[in-house]
């Protein structure tokens, strides 16, 4: 009987989770979410920072190469989202089980680590994409659009984590439904 609870559980929260990924990919390409003097919100990578936090870690890099190709689908041109989304979930979720405990100060560091990297990554790329420009030249860009962009992106991370652990919670209390069955 526990096998079947657990087994439903794990099926249940893969489809919460599955579900929360396409609302949340609606909600950043779709203009649900404003653009503010320049600075777009990136809810998908708090998505997968709580989802790496919370879940192990292979369902975390798959998450995180899901919400990247429905990111890539959506990005206009070249992109590197799959991989990025993947490899970071994948540090996030090691992170968290070999290095950092699951408190509050990692649930801090864990999504201003990722959105930072991904933000000066973008950047970076943006700027060599760019023939003729250097860092120097495009560092209005950092400071107009791209660290507004972190700020912004990290005011979605307390409702991405609190949903993550509700689902998570909701699919796991598989002693105390083994006890009630």
């Amino acid at each position: 009987m526990s096998t079947h609870n657990d087994k439903r559980n794990r099926i249940l929260r893969r489809i919460a989770l599955s579900a929360l990924m396409l609302l949340t990919a609606m909600a950043q390409f779709v203009p649900w979410l404003p653009v503010v003097y320049g600075a777009r919100a990136f809810p998908l990578l708090m998505l997968v920072a709580a989802i790496a936090y919370y879940d192990q870690a292979a369902s975390a890099v798959l998450y995180g190469a899901l919400a990247g190709i429905l990111w890539d689908i959506a990005a206009p041109y070249g992109t590197y989202h799959a991989v990025f989304l993947a490899v970071a979930a994948f540090l996030c979720a090691m992170g968290v089980r070999y290095f950092f405990n699951r408190n509050k100060v990692s649930k801090v560091l864990i999504p201003i680590a990722m959105t930072a990297a991904y933000i000066f990554l973008r950047w970076t790329l943006d700027t060599l994409a760019l023939p003729g420009i250097t860092f120097a030249q495009n560092m209005p860009m950092l400071l107009r659009e791209s660290l507004p962009s972190l700020g912004y992106t990290l005011l979605l991370a307390p409702l991405m984590f609190t949903l993550v652990s509700l689902i998570v919670r909701r699919t796991s209390r598989r002693k105390q439904r083994v006890l009630a069955d």
